[in-house]
């Protein structure tokens, strides 16, 4: 009974300490500060989401967001405080309703309507992830036919390689490699470097043969 009554104590302070780091909305890095140039009426993106470009798109809100210090309201890491009476509850909505409203000023208008009944952040990215997400089949295909007709021709080897890479790094972003910290697919790894090498030698033209 006394070590749970400990326990319940031990989380109770941590709770605490964690809402008191927060309420300092002077501290630049606090994800509740909003700052004079926050607007919700603007896209914080130059490209709106399509149908076509979620990845890409995705990959770019989430660098402005994480900019604006608010990335932790899409990535479930800061989820809304349960109880009304906890002093970051209306701090939360506030910077939750800023979120939203970027959002959805950063999708097209035919994505837009959809979602205007949608009022938590964290949800509303899941929405358009499984939304979009499903769609990387053709992108997939439409990259790797790409790389297949490539070749340098009249470009120099720096423009060909170039193009290359672009591709390389979209096709990485839809289909990424598996990833494994205890270095078992290691060989997969080496195996898609050199798959990159030969392709380059392929598509480079003639008067590179010799070399």
């Amino acid at each position: 009974m006394a070590d749970a009554c400990k326990e319940t104590d031990s989380k109770s302070s941590n709770n605490t300490n964690s809402t008191n780091k927060y309420l300092n909305f002077y501290d630049l890095f606090n994800p509740f500060r909003i700052e004079t140039g926050d607007n919700p009426a603007v896209a914080i993106v130059s490209k709106l989401l399509t149908a076509d470009n979620y990845v890409s798109w995705s990959h770019t809100i989430s660098r402005a967001l994480h900019v604006k210090k608010k990335l932790e309201f899409i990535n479930g890491t800061l989820p809304k405080p349960t109880n009304p009476s906890n002093p970051l509850f209306e701090a939360w909505e506030r910077c939750n309703d800023l979120v939203v409203s970027w959002l959805q000023n950063s999708v097209s208008p035919s994505v837009k309507f959809s979602l205007a009944l949608v009022d938590d952040s964290r949800v509303l990215w899941l929405e358009l992830r499984d939304r979009f997400t499903h769609q990387n089949g053709p992108r997939i295909f439409q990259l790797k036919r790409d790389l297949a007709r490539l070749s340098q021709n009249q470009d120099n080897v720096s423009t060909y390689f170039g193009h290359l890479k672009a591709l390389w790094d979209e096709l990485a972003i839809y289909d990424p490699l598996l990833d494994c910290e205890c270095g078992k697919l290691k060989i997969l790894h080496d195996r898609y470097d050199r798959d990159c090498v030969i392709q380059f030698l392929m598509g480079l033209s003639d008067s590179y043969s010799n070399a």
